[in-house]
């Protein structure tokens, strides 16, 4: 859902290699003395006219954005908007393109993994001191903040969320005679309870639906979710900025085989099924694992569903922060006070009531959005771990290369099935390619 797409890597990876040097590290507080770049602070902001273009990935965004500029314009008439988004893999093409030529938008929100190349490339600007001061005020978690934060110097202004919960399909559950929701700990339990087939035992619903294909690293990053619940995770750091692969382990395994069990020994999941949202929407499926945005989705397309969600025990956090690109100091200067503005807590707020995306801060009161949508309750849980997308520009062609693997093989070869030579085989030959992508950057953990 958030990942960047290989061909963006590798175009990028022509443009920088001279000047990328591999040595950035994220999560370093800049320093209070010296500030973080001299940019624009509030009482800078521009009063000539400008016009500020937005960029993204997301559609659903548009309205919101749209909206924000109208607000914001009230106060600033000399400030016009240009919002354009695409779909996700157009959008990663275009900043791959665009961000070395210096023609990309003014704000573009971007997974602070990807921004990490066109941060060492010089293509991102130093966010304002106050803007700092307000990333690390406490209202979000230091894991989020330290995202922001390149050798010491902050980039990004933490943005917008995607986060998982278990979507359970009420009434299906009260057929089954179940009384609790699904949880990390009974998947399979639950999917032979829901799973429902035909008289001639084809499969007409979907215990767990499960994400068995799909375009990008979104087959991954499901897979990663999952292994999460056990401790689990795609690539591990064994040593400062040195790391390996980490799902050829136990949990990995364990992982695996639940998909191959529930896909090919049990039949509670099918390829030939609609899966996902639509899946669940039109019925086909009694659970699955999906992000907050469905919410809004389901209130639209399917009103009278009735459905509840439950919290996972950890949770993948596909984080995205705001970056400014634009070289001209009015511009900038126009844009990082428009962040100000959607970032103060009313505004922002509106950006989970209007698109259904979670906002990654504490210092909001959600009441009323859970008296009109209470399934977002289970996405905004204390104590839940949070495991967010590694500070590496690599990762995200390690987590595309092994979704292609899982998606073409991991998930299709039927001989998996209580045969746990073939799962070991499977998984020590993705990760060996994983070994091979970090080998290539020089940061494998030797």
């Amino acid at each position: 859902m958030f990942s960047y797409g290989l061909a963006a890597m590798l175009v990028l990876a022509l443009a920088l290699t001279a000047c990328s040097g591999g040595g950035s590290k994220q999560g370093s507080s800049p320093s209070p003395s010296s500030g973080n770049g001299g940019s624009p602070s509030a009482s800078e902001a521009p009063k000539k006219p400008v016009t500020l273009t937005i960029w993204t990935g997301w559609p659903e965004l548009d309205a919101y954005y749209q909206k924000m500029g109208e607000e914001y314009k009230k106060e600033h008439p000399e400030v016009s908007f240009e919002i354009s988004s695409f779909p996700l893999r157009d959008y990663e093409k275009k900043l791959a393109a665009a961000l070395p030529s210096a023609s990309a938008a003014d704000i573009m929100p971007i997974n602070p993994n990807i921004a990490l190349r066109y941060i060492e490339g010089g293509m991102l600007q130093p966010v304002p001191d106050d803007l700092v001061q307000q990333t690390a005020s406490g209202i979000h978690k230091e894991i989020v903040v330290n995202t922001t934060i390149v050798n010491g110097k902050s980039y990004g202004v933490p943005a917008f969320m995607g986060a998982g919960a278990i979507f359970y399909n009420k009434d299906y559950l009260a057929e089954a005679g179940l009384t609790e929701p699904p949880s990390p700990d009974n998947l399979l339990e639950y999917a032979q309870k829901l799973a429902k087939y035909d008289a001639n035992g084809n499969l007409i619903r979907a215990g767990q639906s499960l994400r068995l294909s799909g375009g990008g690293s979104g087959v991954g990053e499901k897979f990663w979710n999952i292994m999460a619940q056990k401790g689990g995770s795609i690539v591990t750091e064994v040593s400062p900025g040195k790391w390996k692969a980490n799902y050829n382990t136990e949990v990995g395994f364990e992982t695996l085989k639940l998909y191959v069990d529930m896909v090919h020994k049990y039949h509670t999941d099918d390829p030939n099924l609609k899966h996902d949202t639509e899946a669940f929407q039109q019925g086909i499926a009694a659970f699955y694992i999906r992000e907050s945005n469905v919410i809004l989705d389901t209130a639209k397309k399917a009103p009278n569903l009735n459905y509840g969600t439950a919290p996972l025990k950890a949770n993948v956090i596909s984080l995205i922060n705001y970056y400014v690109a634009s070289r001209d100091a009015d511009k900038a200067a126009a844009a990082w006070d428009f962040i100000r503005f959607i970032t103060k807590p009313d505004n922002h707020k509106q950006l989970v009531e209007m698109s259904g995306w979670l906002v990654p801060r504490n210092d909001m009161d959600l009441t009323d959005l859970y008296a009109k949508h209470p399934q977002f309750e289970a996405f905004f849980v204390e104590d839940q771990e949070w495991q967010m997308y590694p500070s590496l520009p690599e990762f995200d062609e390690i987590l595309t290369k092994f979704a292609d693997r899982l998606a073409g093989k991991g998930f299709t070869d039927p001989s998996f099935v209580d045969n746990p030579d073939k799962i070991w085989d499977f998984l020590n030959e993705a990760a060996k390619e994983t070994n091979d992508i970090l080998k290539r950057a020089g940061r494998l953990a030797e």
